[in-house]
């Protein structure tokens, strides 16, 4: 159920949606509040696919969503419009909805969207921040700034950002500003790191053997093929396996669209990191070879919800490991209720700065 409202009147029209949805099914229902979810994005046809994400995300962590649309090129005044859903029956055996409300606003009248919010925000339930834009958060300005004051946690996607050196070396300054600041609570997020659990997990089961089987062997390549729209994925795992590895960037170089290759220095040698973009597949890592003596290894997706790994000539059965077939809305849902800092997120994004650093300098 939904309707556009005038802004001073939406906690009294969810109040009536809420009671309208009751008189339909002739049974009560509460209200499913775990925290404040506010949402932005900059463009309507991005709101519209939030808005189908919205009762996937409500069904792992219900919530008062604020879906706020901000178009910059179109003057357009701020409207509100609110939205009650019931939860699945399932969920809660009493009868449970979650309301959203959705804030609209062009050209100048985008700048009034964090006011709006603060009236609308519950307040002693976490405030989360879901920044759907594809702008890096710490290039985005003052709205970006005024809108994750009162949150705990900021949850963007860099998946398609279209300035990788520059997106990847701000956000890891910016993370370091929020460490340093050491703001309780205070956690940000990337999606892609969440889309690289299963990849993490089975490299790092695989170095642990190699390093028990073969102390003194070592990797001195590293190949990593992603699909369209991935290439911070393979960023962020190149910079995970180099700190796992202990290697730091010497140089590197970037053919944007095409690849990227880094020269490191490592404590058994030097270390060569390239990425290639395929150009069909799914927005996704694809293959990664580790280049490793005395036996190369690769690590490959063999389905949408199966990695492998394996000798590259063959001569052992291949070990498998099945990856859950997990939505944006999976993902985000995942996040909003994982409160903790991740040291490992923060210490990748630590060497893509530095990776970004090489590719300057270079």
């Amino acid at each position: 159920m939904s309707g556009q409202v005038p802004l001073r009147e939406v906690e009294r029209e969810l109040k009536q949606r809420m009671q309208e949805l009751q008189g339909e099914s002739g049974s009560a229902f509460h209200r499913a509040r775990m925290s404040n979810l506010i949402v932005f994005c900059d463009s309507l046809q991005r709101s519209i696919e939030l808005n189908d994400d919205v009762p996937a995300i409500s069904s792992v962590h219900p919530a008062r969503t604020i879906l706020l649309v901000g178009e910059p090129g179109v003057e357009r005044p701020l409207s509100a419009r609110v939205t009650v859903r019931p939860l699945p029956r399932q969920q809660s055996a009493t009868g449970a909805c979650v309301e959203m409300v959705t804030l609209h606003a062009g050209g100048s009248a985008v700048e009034r969207l964090p006011f709006a919010v603060r009236s609308l925000l519950i307040g002693d339930l976490p405030v989360n921040l879901l920044w759907a834009s594809s702008v890096p958060p710490p290039l985005a300005g003052v709205l970006m700034h005024e809108l994750a004051e009162p949150a705990q946690q900021i949850i963007y996607d860099s998946i398609g950002w279209p300035d990788l050196v520059r997106g990847v070396a701000a956000t890891a300054a910016w993370l370091e500003r929020i460490e340093r600041k050491g703001i309780r609570w205070r956690v940000a997020s990337d999606l892609n790191w969440r889309r690289l659990k299963y990849w993490r997990r089975l490299l790092a089961q695989t170095l642990d053997a190699m390093q028990v089987s073969h102390p003194d062997g070592k990797v001195c390549e590293v190949a990593i093929e992603h699909g369209p729209h991935a290439s911070i994925q393979a960023w962020l795992l190149a910079s995970w396996l180099a700190s796992w590895l202990g290697a730091t960037p010497r140089g590197g170089r970037v053919t944007p669209g095409v690849e990227m290759t880094w020269q490191f220095d490592g404590p058994r040698g030097e270390m060569q990191v390239r990425i290639r973009r395929r150009e069909e597949g799914a927005p996704t890592l694809h293959r990664v070879r580790l280049g490793c003596d005395p036996q190369p290894l690769v690590v490959s997706r063999e389905g949408p919800q199966r990695l492998s790994v394996q000798n590259e000539d063959g001569d052992t059965a291949p070990r498998t490991v099945t990856v859950p077939a997990l939505s944006a809305a999976d993902l985000i849902g995942r996040q909003l209720s994982d409160r903790e800092g991740d040291e490992r997120f923060v210490a990748a994004m630590r060497g893509a700065q530095a990776m970004a650093r090489a590719v300057v300098g270079g």
